[in-house]
């Protein structure tokens, strides 16, 4: 029996920090007033917008909560990133509004990767990826324009539909 019980707790001793750290995401403590401030935490917008795009929504809702609002105040006053919202975005979440700050979120993390990319059909399909990664981690309801869009993504024809879209 004592076999046994050394083995839980040496599990439990290294095993907890590592569900912690699945889940162990915090948003920082945060003030966005001046340029500075939205340059010093891009880091953290990034790192939320990973986490985001992984946890399946309707989970750690009140985490998810702060993480929104964190990421759509930096975008509210960041003048490093430009998220250019068309209408078929609109079309694409209406049935989850939720999904608009991960299209944002998917933006502004490549423009913040990839600063020199101006281009406004990657950062489009940045963003519908991004919105794509997190509708298959869960929690969403079955929406069949993204389930056409995972289609056209697995086909490598993402692109050519967002340019149609943006009316290229």
């Amino acid at each position: 029996m004592k076999p046994t019980f050394l083995f839980l707790l040496l599990a439990l001793l290294l095993g907890g920090p590592a569900a912690q750290a699945q889940s162990g995401y915090q948003v920082p403590d945060y003030t966005l007033r001046l340029p500075e401030d939205y340059i010093r935490f891009e880091p953290q917008v990034v790192e939320a917008v990973n986490w985001l795009e992984k946890t399946p929504a309707g989970q750690q809702t009140a985490q998810r909560q702060a993480a929104n609002k964190f990421v759509f105040q930096w975008l509210s006053g960041s003048s490093n990133v430009q998220v250019q919202l068309q209408k078929y975005v609109a079309d694409l979440v209406k049935q989850d509004p939720d999904q608009l700050l991960l299209f944002m979120g998917g933006w502004a993390r490549y423009q913040l990767q990839h600063p020199e990319v101006q281009d406004e059909v990657l950062l489009n399909v940045e963003g519908i990826h991004t919105l794509l990664v997190a509708y298959q981690a869960g929690g969403y309801k079955k929406n069949k324009q993204l389930d056409e869009l995972l289609r056209l993504r697995q086909q490598n024809q993402l692109p050519a539909w967002v340019t149609k879209q943006l009316g290229r």
